[in-house]
């Protein structure tokens, strides 16, 4: 196994609860991950059932993982750290922001959420459907490139010999009707799920209800002591 410079690592794994393993990239086997290992990009991490563990990135940003879920450092520039959400939840926390102008996203294989000193919960479930519910402001999510190119594959041949008509303002009549082409920005209180066919539903939702949903309820409790850390 390599070892780490302090340039190479992007994040830390700060705290684990249970069976917690890591693949290092280019590696085919996973290992014991044990707290404050460090974290490059191509990195998986998978949290067993009845697991948990916390992750800390350099830029501040601190996103946590729910049992049976699996993530990747994606990649990390200048500009932006991506982290791929393979399946299960993840709550992303990025109030204690260290790094001004620095974007962090996650993705999954339908949806990227783009963000920046927000706070939210992301679920990518098992059929590649993919949810994000927002507790704390504001939160841009669109298609992947991979969704694009599935919708307009989809999309019937226009005819160019007739006339196209220019569409108004955009209104969803109902859930799961419209395919997600552009960006959207999902506030507190809102939430957005997104199934493979590109098809989306934007909704609200009770954040007192939710708050007592057991992975939601202890993130917002460890969120509490992380906003008294200096």
């Amino acid at each position: 196994m390599s070892i780490s410079t302090q340039a190479d690592v992007v994040a830390r794994i700060t705290r684990l609860e249970g069976t917690v393993s890591i693949m290092r990239s280019g590696f085919a086997e996973w290992r014991a991950a044990k707290p404050s290992t460090p974290l490059e990009v191509g990195d998986q991490v998978y949290t067993r059932e009845e697991s948990f563990a916390e992750i800390r990135y350099s830029i501040g940003t601190v996103l946590r993982m729910d049992e049976k879920t699996k993530i990747t450092i994606a990649e990390s520039s200048e500009q932006t750290i991506k982290t791929r959400n393979g399946l299960g939840d993840v709550w992303v926390n990025m109030k204690k922001l260290l790094t001004k102008g620095k974007e962090f996203d996650v993705t999954t294989a339908t949806a990227v959420a783009a963000i920046r000193g927000t706070v939210f919960h992301m679920a990518n479930q098992a059929d590649s459907t993919a949810s994000v519910s927002v507790y704390n402001g504001k939160v841009a999510v669109g298609p992947t490139d991979e969704l694009k190119k599935k919708i307009e594959q989809a999309k019937p041949a226009a005819h160019v010999d007739e006339p196209v008509e220019v569409p108004g303002p955009e209104e969803i009549p109902g859930p799961f009707e419209v395919p997600l082409e552009q960006w959207r920005d999902i506030v507190a209180g809102q939430k957005i799920s997104i199934r493979v066919d590109g098809k989306f539903a934007q909704e609200k939702f009770d954040m007192k209800v939710a708050a007592e949903e057991k992975f939601v309820k202890k993130n917002l409790e460890m969120d509490k002591e992380l906003m008294k850390e200096k």
